[in-house]
This record gives C-alpha cells, sequence and structure tokens, in this order.
C-alpha cells in the first residue's frame, strides 16, 4: 500500500538559471509539450510542474511517463497535486462499496473527453471496462504493472521551497512553510479559492495552481496568471482541460533573485484562431456566470437565447441557451465585449446570430463584427 504524506522540500536555485512554472496539465500533453517548445525550454531551464498532471484529459498515462522521463535530467521538479494523490488513494482503496461510484466517473470522463486515467491503465493490462465488476477484476494487475508509476506520483513532494519563491498545489495552511509539516496531503492540494481564502501575507512568493484563474473574476473572465502583491502569491491555473475556454500557463521567472515584476508568462490551447476584419470597443459594465455563482431565474426562455436574472450580481441578460444547464443553473457566460484592433487574433470558442464569443490575449468576451480565417 502506498501512503501519501506531506512532504516539504527545499531547495537552492543557481543564479542565472530561468526558471519555468506550469500547473494543472490534466493529461493534455499536447499543450503541454507545444507550450514549452513556445518557450524554448531547455537543459538550462529549471522547470517546476506544480500538480494534477493527469485526469481530464485525452493522454494521461502518456503525461505521466512524459514527465518521469523529463525528470530524469534533473532539472524538472514535479509536485503532486489533488487530482493526481486522490487518484492514487481512490486506486489503491477501490473496493464493491465504492466501485460503482467510480465507475460512473469513468463513463463521466468517457463521455467527456473519451478516455480517463484508469480506463488507460486497464487497457495497457488487457482489460476493457464496461460494468464496476471490469474495475475490482483489473485492480490487483494495475497496481503490479504500474508499480513504478504510481511510487513516482507517492514520491512527489508537496512543497517545494526556494530562496525566494515557494510552490504548491493548492496553497498553504499556515503562514511559515514549518508549520504545514502536520497537515494532511490534501489540506495543502486542495486549497479553493487560495488567494481569497487566505488570511497570511507571506514572506515569499506562493507559486499555486489548483484554482481555475478565470474563477476569481466576476466581471471579465480571464485565463492569464494573476499576481497578488499584497498576500504575495502567483496564481497560473489557466483551466487546462476543466475549462472549455481554459489554457495551459507556463509562468516565466527570469531569474531566482528577480522582482515580480520581471515575471511573463506564455500559454497554449487549441482554439481555431482567426483574424478580425472590424475595430470594436469595449463595454463598460459587464457580468461573469461561473459555476460558483452559477444560480439564475429565467425571465423569458427563447429559441436560442433567454432573458435571465443573475441571482448574485442581480443584473437581467440575454444569455444563449447553449449556456444554461437547467432553468435554475448557468455558468461560463459573459455578457462582456472585448476591445478589438482590426487584425487581431481571436480564438473562436462559439458561434451564434449575435457574434462571436472569443478568446484574445486569454480574456473571453464578445465580438460582433467579420473575420477571416488565418
Amino acid at each position: 500500500m502506498i501512503k501519501l504524506n506531506t512532504k516539504i522540500e527545499r531547495m537552492n536555485i543557481e543564479a542565472g538559471k530561468r526558471i519555468l512554472v506550469t500547473s494543472d496539465i490534466h493529461g493534455y500533453l499536447s499543450y503541454f509539450k507545444k507550450v514549452l517548445g513556445k518557450a524554448c525550454f531547455s537543459d538550462d531551464d529549471i522547470l517546476f510542474i506544480v500538480g494534477d498532471m493527469i485526469e481530464k484529459g485525452p493522454e494521461n498515462l502518456n503525461t505521466l511517463r512524459y514527465v518521469m522521463e523529463l525528470c530524469k535530467k534533473g532539472n524538472v521538479i514535479p509536485l503532486i497535486g489533488n487530482v493526481d494523490a486522490y487518484r492514487l488513494k481512490l486506486i489503491y482503496g477501490l473496493s464493491e462499496e465504492n466501485v460503482c461510484g467510480f465507475y460512473d466517473y469513468i463513463l463521466s470522463l468517457r463521455k467527456w473527453i473519451g478516455t480517463s486515467f484508469y480506463e488507460e491503465l486497464a487497457t495497457e493490462c488487457g482489460y476493457t471496462i464496461n460494468r464496476p465488476e471490469d474495475i475490482l477484476l483489473s485492480k490487483t494487475d494495475v497496481i503490479m504493472h504500474f508499480e513504478k508509476e504510481f511510487k513516482f506520483l507517492a514520491d512527489l513532494p508537496t512543497v517545494v521551497e526556494t530562496q525566494n519563491y515557494i510552490f504548491v498545489h493548492g496553497g498553504l495552511r499556515e503562514k511559515k512553510v514549518s508549520d504545514n509539516t502536520d497537515k494532511s496531503i490534501f489540506d495543502l492540494t486542495k486549497y479553493d479559492a487560495f488567494v481569497e481564502n487566505t488570511p497570511h501575507i507571506f514572506d515569499k512568493y506562493i507559486i499555486a495552481g489548483h484554482w481555475p484563474v478565470v474563477l476569481y473574476g466576476s466581471d471579465i473572465p480571464q485565463m492569464n496568471p494573476i499576481v497578488d502583491r499584497d498576500k504575495r502569491i502567483v496564481s497560473i491555473d489557466g483551466g487546462c482541460g476543466v475549462k472549455k475556454d481554459g489554457q495551459l500557463n507556463l509562468l516565466i521567472i527570469p531569474d531566482i533573485n528577480c522582482s515580480v515584476k520581471e515575471f511573463s508568462h506564455i500559454s497554449y490551447d487549441e482554439i481555431p484562431a482567426v483574424y478580425a476584419l472590424e475595430t470594436q470597443n469595449p463595454s463598460a459594465d459587464s457580468v461573469y456566470i461561473s459555476w460558483i455563482n452559477r444560480e439564475i431565474k429565467i425571465l423569458e426562455k427563447g429559441e436560442e437565447f433567454s432573458y435571465i436574472e443573475h441571482v448574485k450580481s442581480g443584473r437581467r441578460l440575454h444569455i444563449p441557451n447553449s449556456h444554461l444547464r437547467n432553468d435554475t443553473e448557468a455558468f461560463d457566460y459573459t455578457d462582456y465585449v472585448l476591445p478589438v484592433n482590426i487584425g487581431d487574433k481571436l480564438s473562436v470558442i462559439s458561434q451564434n446570430p449575435k457574434g462571436y464569443i472569443v478568446k484574445k490575449d486569454g480574456v473571453v468576451g464578445w465580438y460582433c463584427g467579420k473575420i477571416s480565417a488565418m
């Protein structure tokens, strides 16, 4: 049985080394490779992967093995995320009592993305998962066959502290790193809305993933890393694998001794892109409806659009029916109108009779002009 214990490691990074940081790859291996390529990642760089390498994507096992291969050169430091840890815990703890719920989860992922981490493991061992019993039948062989991969995940650090920065998937519960030693691995990997909920002002910048940065906004949805200079937190999860309009972010720290003002980032997604052919001014007032504030009231139901009241903000607006979950919930929608210039690159998320919902430089909103293919 693999034990999942909190592991806090400390390391010094040589001055002059570029530090790259990503998180929440969630099995999107092509995104991971492409974003490293955009950054010209080399053996001279240090790469931190701040957890959640697997699940919710199309290549979970391949992603894990690719990270394991990268680690052989000594300049790649992965940390464990809550999904990584939960998956290990569940696999070893599979029983007749919980297998039906796990089977339903596998079916939901199969419908959503076409595969799941466990399904990939079972397939390599020669099993097909068509019923809950197939999971229990495959469990022993899966654990034996993937002993190396599971040990790799279980041995990952929970927190890595360097001279000026601290890396953790979710967040620190206590201000001093050493005071988090007795916290469970899930306390530190699953800290929802860390930037908002922590009461601490940290001595070093904490670089965390887990919570998609878009969920921190209430008016304009944006996926780029955010820096809270008051609490000294950098949140980098771009929603890869969990948001239709998400992206994989890569934070770039030029040097271990540099100022946070010198940070930059690049990102990657595979949303089809076009060029804007018309100028558009931004809207002055907008609302973003996400899954954490998704309650609505339908005032008038239409064929393609419905007129709703957003409960949290009190705003009344028209919303495409494609963004309604049911008569009481909607999410991942904004009425924000983007500022656009002729020639701007826009990633088209969806189209309807009123225009396009697009992403520009990591920010999502409406564009109602003409477009041309790239």
